[in-house]
């Protein structure tokens, strides 16, 4: 196995600082995927982009690719400061008066299964489940009256004051503008309250939703 891919626990790191644009950053990465062998398949995967920041769709192209050979992006590291937001007024308490208002709010009165992805600009309110292998991705907010267990986008154009809550929160992947996190390698979290996930001090936070 060549020296910039170490399989660690079912992890992997690909060093990808070297190339200067994106094109060559896919291009660089096809070639390293196309050395690995098939049983590293479902592996999760952590690049290292060095001082490049890459938008969300360039994102979601970089994992296309690893789903294209059977693997996950599990983070994507970058150097660059993506100006986090003030700590004083990151410890003040969550206020929902306080979310930015959007002029469309989308409600879907359905579960949505493996394989379906909802994209909106705006709001989206989901009156059933967001099942494994399903996506939604929002310019806004996402409320689900249910149970979360596929993926999450919120603030998809940039927004960090964005959130995502639900009556069971337990995604696959979640992501909170450039934000993305996940729980644990084969750990299983019960959840017996609605939560709300936010962005604060640079990092997605989960705490209770009072209703």
């Amino acid at each position: 196995m060549p020296a910039a891919l170490k399989n660690v626990y079912e992890e992997m790191y690909i060093n990808l600082q070297k190339p200067d644009t994106f094109m060559e950053i896919k291009r660089e990465l096809e070639k390293k995927l196309c050395s690995i062998d098939n049983y590293l398949l479902g592996t999760r995967v952590n690049i290292d982009v060095g001082n490049k920041h890459l938008s969300n769709k360039q994102i979601r192209e970089i994992e296309d690719i690893l789903l294209d050979h059977g693997l996950h992006l599990k983070d994507l590291k970058s150097n660059e400061s993506l100006g986090l937001p003030n700590a004083c007024e990151d410890d003040k308490s969550f206020d929902f008066e306080e979310l930015p208002d959007y002029a469309e709010t989308k409600l879907i009165c359905k579960h949505l299964r493996s394989g379906q992805k909802l994209i909106t600009g705006g709001n989206v309110v989901i009156l059933g489940d967001i099942n494994p292998g399903a996506e939604v991705i929002a310019g806004g907010n996402i409320l689900v009256m249910g149970n979360l267990k596929g993926m999450a986008h919120a603030g998809a154009y940039g927004d960090e004051n964005a959130v995502v809550a639900a009556f069971r929160l337990n995604p696959t992947q979640l992501r909170i503008a450039n934000h993305i996190t996940r729980p644990p390698d084969g750990e299983v979290i019960q959840v017996n309250n609605p939560e709300l996930a936010r962005i604060k001090a640079g990092k997605v936070i989960i705490e209770k939703l009072k209703i």
